[in-house]
């Protein structure tokens, strides 16, 4: 019979571009909710951060990128650089689970992007896991 979890991680981020790493939270939440094989769907609220999966040690290269590719200044509102990126890379990702742990390789972290100018905010991660 298919279980499914289901638990809401809250995370305090600051920002700009700053990077939050999830794999050890998303690695307990799978162990509370005793599940062996299945996936994990993870959503975090709001319309600026974003969710992805990158290998450990691309991290400033990722966020260089990012604010080049997308410019910080020019825009009608402050924030739409946030809006853009958050669009762009997506606010969702879905993890296969396999032997009690994410089917990632080691290397491997998943990562809460704030992408707003803020101190000590609070995200709100949606964790749902569907398997036996």
């Amino acid at each position: 019979m298919v279980k499914v979890f289901s638990k809401l991680v809250e995370i305090r981020t600051l920002g700009p571009m700053v990077l939050h790493p999830l794999r050890n939270i998303l690695e307990r939440c799978i162990k509370e909710s005793d599940i062996e094989n299945g996936i994990l769907y993870a959503s975090v609220e709001g319309a600026t951060p974003a969710l992805v999966i990158l290998e450990r040690g691309l991290e400033s290269l990722f966020i260089n990128f990012l604010t080049k590719f997308i410019p910080f200044t020019g825009w009608e509102h402050g924030n739409a650089y946030a809006h853009l990126i958050s669009t762009l890379l997506s606010t969702n990702l879905v993890v296969p689970i396999e032997n009690r742990s994410l089917a990632l390789n080691s290397n491997t972290e998943v990562y809460l992007l704030e992408t707003r100018s803020v101190h000590n905010h609070s995200r709100s991660v949606a964790v749902e896991i569907h398997g036996v």
